[in-house]
């Protein structure tokens, strides 16, 4: 019985030789590589792009997870990476209205350095900035890595 069943697997493993695994290509075409959402364009050397956009429209605004997720992602992509934290404020109105809103704004900026620092960055890799954009109308912290 036990040379019977050694010989029905040899016979079995030799009908085995001409098959080729079914995968993806048996199908059809290769798979397409999925297109880089804008976090991984962020992340590029040199991109424009802001890692984060945090827009602060009044009440309080959720961006905690989104927040960690992205600055995880630029962490193990460079460790040693230098974040932009930049307010934008309205361009609009008059100018000591977008002086209120700067204030305003660098009282975000540090709440978001602060969560950035618990996660890990050091403080030394952060840089805050503050400007003007006739096309922004809630104020916005947009966070750069480099």
């Amino acid at each position: 019985m036990r040379r019977f069943a050694i010989l029905a697997l040899l016979a079995g493993l030799a009908c085995l030789g001409g098959c080729n695994l079914v995968d993806q290509t048996t199908f059809g075409g290769k798979p397409q590589k999925p297109p880089p959402d804008l976090l991984t364009q962020a992340l590029r050397p040199g991109s424009t792009l802001p890692l984060v956009t945090i827009v602060f429209n009044g009440g309080e605004v959720a961006y905690a997870q989104q927040l960690r997720t992205a600055v995880q992602m630029a962490e193990v992509r460079k460790p040693d990476a230098q974040y932009d934290l930049v307010t934008v404020v309205s361009a609009k109105g008059d100018p000591s209205d977008q002086v209120k809103a700067a204030r305003a704004g660098e009282s975000d900026a540090i709440a978001v350095a602060d969560e950035m620092g618990e996660l890990g960055v050091d403080p030394a890799r952060m840089h805050m900035a503050a400007r003007t954009d006739p096309n922004v109308g809630a104020r916005e912290l947009r966070i750069y890595v480099h």
